[in-house]
């Protein structure tokens, strides 16, 4: 079998989130024979970030669809032209390094989609290999990437004191609600007490400690009538005793806008399912992530009689002390797409309608700083002003961000296209 054909051109690029107000580096490889053999006569790098929004209308049979692109970067490079440079001796490999300075005011990478309406916040490095001539097309090696606003010194304070181990204030959440198994008879209730840090914007990709706490009580019955568990006949309303039977959510709250058109959108995730966020080889969460359960601190059952020694309630109490992370784009706003949270637990409990349900809105806030300059290269004004002198943090963790934003299918990144080569 011979071997292979080399390929002209490589991208060498580390695939992690980009922090705002950072200096980007990379190299291209060109193989200068095999690049003479494919008639590449120049190579070029763009870097292109964007805000894309589309609206679709439908007029009955026909639809019309409404975009609008607000560029965010918009930067190119010529690495090589031909007889410009050559491969040292012995090699036929050029290598061509690239630095682009990424802007100090990018919003966050972002991708919300329904059939009728999307907003796009995306990011691209595109290296061209230019072949002149009628019948052939461009070499092309795109790679999406991911971009987080850089925090304040502020944020970064946060995001330590929660790593530490928070010793401040907490606020608090409650929620009671009145249950019955049917149509009729008396009311059992729930009562449900949720704590979180009292801060106004939460760090993304960072545990966020929380405590829960849930009682129930039984309709009146007699005290002979334990609540300990029968087979198949529990004593109503059984309070949970894992996480697993919580339902915890985050609501984001989209608004699309192209002009003078104006829709929303809504996704929902699931944050009981647990992921190392500090796993950075990866460009997406892994589709069958594991669901951590937690258990419950379960108190013994109080008796609380009422108007006679024979009758009460039983009372039960259950205490979760765990931590929630938030994977997601920090909460922003711009002209043309913007969206906010809000943060979910429902206690079921069995029949219609019986639930216990907690809701409040949440902001994010960027929680890694912009890393100093790379060696060599003068430093920007964060690094002059003393920015990169914060707690360190550690690399920022990857975004939970869907497949398609990765393909970059739904934004045409390239501005220089033939109609034959869009196709």
């Amino acid at each position: 079998m011979p071997a292979p054909a080399p390929q002209p051109i490589t991208l060498n690029f580390h695939d992690v989130v980009r922090i705002a107000g950072e200096i980007l580096e990379g190299t291209v490889d060109l193989n200068v024979a095999a690049a003479q053999d494919d008639h590449i006569e120049q190579l070029r790098i763009k870097f292109r970030g964007a805000i894309a929004t589309k609206i679709t209308v439908n007029h009955g049979q026909n639809n019309s669809v409404h975009r609008e692109t607000v560029p965010l970067v918009h930067s190119d490079l010529t690495l090589w032209t031909q007889g410009a440079a050559f491969p040292k001796a012995g090699s036929h490999v050029l290598s061509c390094p690239f630095r682009f300075q990424l802007p100090d005011n990018l919003p966050p990478s972002f991708h919300g989609s329904l059939p009728s309406r999307s907003g796009i916040i995306s990011y691209s490095l595109e290296v061209v290999g230019d072949r002149p001539g009628l019948f052939r097309s461009n070499r092309r090696i795109r790679r999406i990437i991911s971009v987080l606003p850089a925090a304040s010194q502020t944020q970064l304070v946060v995001t330590e004191a929660l790593r530490q181990g928070w010793m401040g204030q907490w606020k608090t959440f409650t929620q009671s609600e009145q249950l019955r198994t049917g149509l009729w008879g008396d009311y059992s209730h729930a009562h449900a007490i949720l704590s979180l840090p009292d801060l106004p914007a939460f760090p993304v990709a960072t545990p966020i400690p929380f405590s829960l706490h849930i009682t129930t009580e039984t309709k009146p019955v007699k005290r002979s009538d334990r609540p300990e568990e029968k087979p198949g006949k529990p004593l109503f309303p059984a309070p949970p005793t894992a996480s697993s039977q919580l339902k915890l959510g985050l609501r984001r709250e989209t608004t699309v806008r192209v002009r003078q058109r104006t829709r929303e959108l809504e996704d929902t995730f699931d944050l009981q399912a647990i992921r190392d966020i500090r796993d950075t080889t990866e460009k997406r969460p892994a589709s069958a992530s594991a669901s951590v359960s937690v258990p419950a601190m379960v108190d013994e059952p109080e008796w609380v009689p009422q108007d006679s020694k024979d009758r009460g309630v039983w009372k039960r109490a259950v205490h979760f002390n765990s931590t929630l992370t938030f994977p997601y784009a920090p909460t922003f706003s711009t002209q043309t797409l913007a969206w906010h949270y809000t943060v979910h637990v429902v206690v079921p409990f069995p029949g219609i309608g019986n639930g216990l349900k907690l809701q409040f809105p949440i902001t994010l806030a960027p929680g890694w700083p912009c890393p100093p300059p790379p060696i060599g290269v003068p430093g920007s004004s964060r690094a002059r002003a003393g920015y990169a002198d914060v707690i360190p943090a550690g690399p920022p963790p990857m975004l939970d961000l869907p497949p398609a934003y990765w393909a970059g299918d739904e934004h045409d990144w390239d501005d220089e296209k033939t109609g034959s080569e869009k196709q």
